[in-house]
């Protein structure tokens, strides 16, 4: 009798097992390896911070200065805030080459955050920048999460703004200010940027990058005649001329940027690997 009931244990046991067996056979996980193509399309929303650079930036010590403004050395500019957007389209398959379409807008003020009352010159200068682009990149990573870039433009911005100069009379009479008006004022540039994008999923991501603007390297002018209050940007150099001075100005300035991308386009392939 016991014989048996070892017998038939052992069978059973023998049975589960090759059932088991052929279970496992039956339910093997199949995986795959998911590969997903550049996006043929990325619509890249910036905010930017904006620091002033050659003579564009007027404010030494974080203080404007209203002689060197008034005399045409600078603009008196020190930094600012704004907006971009990038519309980057890829040329190739390997989505490293791009062409980029660009509108931005710039406010770039002597003090960012009110006036500075702590300095006897109450001068001050504030511009407002309207520029569009177009150019190429090149994305150094374009198959991986976090894409590396770089890039140049050809841009034309329309310039305007308001100058306050302060006079401080010294020994003559009581300090005033004069306010002066920049009209529109159209001028063509360049510009350079690198920066990285980081893709959270097929459709969403991330970037941030540092972008420079030269928006007056072409068409620069000096026109009018020291009575106008307003004028159109004095970049060119006529020493006869307040505002104008004795040498070219740049406009320039560069902006760090950081925002959110929209992607279109991108393809996924799945691969069997058992």
């Amino acid at each position: 009798m016991k014989i048996k009931y070892s017998f038939g244990i052992l069978t059973a046991m023998i049975l589960f097992l090759v059932s088991a067996g052929v279970f496992a056979q039956n339910t093997q996980i199949k995986r795959y390896m998911i590969v997903r193509s550049t996006p043929s399309y990325t619509l890249n929303i910036n905010i930017d911070y904006n620091q002033s650079v050659l003579e564009l930036s007027g404010a030494y010590n974080d203080d404007y200065q209203s002689v060197s403004v008034y005399d045409g050395e600078t603009f008196g500019a020190d930094k600012g805030y704004g907006g971009s957007i990038l519309s980057k389209i890829t040329l190739n398959e390997r989505g490293s080459v791009r062409f980029i379409q660009s509108l931005t807008y710039n406010r770039i003020l002597s003090y960012t955050f009110g006036d500075k009352t702590t300095v006897a010159d109450n001068g001050k200068a504030n511009y407002n920048c309207f520029t569009g682009g177009l150019g190429m990149e090149y994305n150094f990573t374009p198959a991986h999460r976090f894409k590396i870039y770089m890039g140049a433009e050809l841009n034309a911005s329309m310039i305007n703004g308001d100058i306050s100069v302060w006079f401080e009379n010294r020994g003559i009479g009581t300090p005033y200010t004069e306010s002066y008006k920049v009209t529109n004022s159209f001028r063509m540039g360049y510009g350079f940027q690198i920066g990285s994008e980081y893709l959270i999923n097929e459709s969403f991501g991330l970037n941030v990058g540092v972008r420079l603007l030269n928006t007056n390297a072409f068409l620069k002018e000096a026109k009018g005649t020291n009575n106008d209050t307003e004028f159109k940007l004095r970049d060119d150099a006529d020493p006869n001329l307040k505002f104008a001075g004795n040498n070219k100005k740049s406009f320039s300035f560069y902006s760090i940027m950081g925002g959110i991308n929209f992607y279109f386009g991108v393809k996924e392939k799945r691969y069997k690997l058992n």
